[in-house]
C-alpha cells in the first residue's frame, strides 16, 4: 500500500492576505482557525523526470513548489516538543493545481488530476526555518520564496495533523504554497530546487500525448 500525501492549505502569510476580504462573507463568515488539510490521492503522485499531464480543456495550472515533511515513525497526537522525533527529513515536492476558487469545499478538480504531485525520493535532515525554494521554467527562474513566510512551521503540522489522523511512517506532508504561483505550459521542463535537497525536474505533456 503507498504511503498518504497529506497537503495544507492557506499556510502562507500571501494566501490569507489574498483571502482575508471572502473569508469575512458568507460562506465562511470568519478567517481559518485550524489548518486547512486535503489528500493528494495516489493518482497525482509521480517521481522526477515522470511526466506531469496538462489536462485537456483546461487553460491555466500552476505549479506549486514546495517542500514535503518525511514522516519517519507512526505519530498520533503528537506534542510540539517531540515533533522533530517523528520526522525522517524532508524532500521537494510540487503542488500542481487548477487555479482555486473556493476553500469552503475540497477543491477535488483542482487539486486531484492524475500526475499533480510529483515528489522526489531523496530525504534529507535539514533545518527548514528559513529555506529558499526556486522554481525553473525550461532553466529560467521564474518563482521563488522562503519557507520563513509559513503561518506555522512543519513542526507545528505535525502537530496539528496527528491530532486527528494517525500518520505512519513513509507518510508526507507538503507545507504550502504561496498565493502567486507560476503557470506551466505543456512542453515546459519544471525543475523545483532548493539548498541542500536533491532537484525536482518533469517535462509538462498535454494529456493524451505519448512521449
Amino acid at each position: 500500500m503507498k504511503n498518504n500525501v497529506f497537503a495544507v492549505a492557506l499556510n502562507h502569510k500571501s494566501q490569507m492576505t489574498a483571502w482575508n476580504s471572502a473569508f469575512q462573507q458568507p460562506p465562511y463568515q470568519t478567517l481559518p482557525k485550524t489548518p486547512v488539510w486535503f489528500i493528494k490521492p495516489h493518482n497525482t503522485v509521480i517521481g522526477s523526470l515522470a511526466p506531469i499531464p496538462y489536462p485537456s480543456g483546461e487553460s491555466e495550472v500552476l505549479s506549486g513548489a514546495t517542500l514535503a515533511i518525511v514522516i519517519g515513525k507512526t505519530a498520533r497526537k503528537v506534542q510540539l516538543e517531540q515533533a522533530a522525533d517523528y520526522i525522517a527529513g524532508y524532500t521537494l515536492a510540487n503542488d500542481v493545481s487548477l487555479p482555486e476558487t473556493s476553500f469552503y469545499r475540497p477543491a477535488i478538480k483542482a487539486k486531484c488530476c492524475d500526475g499533480f504531485c510529483p515528489i522526489s525520493e531523496n530525504v534529507v535532515d535539514i533545518h527548514p526555518q528559513d529555506l529558499v525554494i526556486i522554481t525553473e521554467i525550461n532553466g529560467r527562474e521564474v518563482d521563488r520564496w522562503s519557507t520563513a513566510d509559513l503561518i506555522r512551521s512543519p513542526h507545528e503540522l505535525v502537530c496539528a495533523l496527528s491530532d486527528f489522523a494517525t500518520l505512519q511512517p513513509g507518510d508526507k506532508i507538503l507545507i504550502g504554497t504561496p498565493h502567486q504561483r507560476a503557470k506551466i505550459n505543456p512542453g515546459d521542463r519544471v525543475t523545483v530546487r532548493a539548498q541542500g535537497l536533491a532537484d525536482l525536474t518533469n517535462i509538462v505533456m498535454q494529456q493524451g500525448a505519448t512521449a
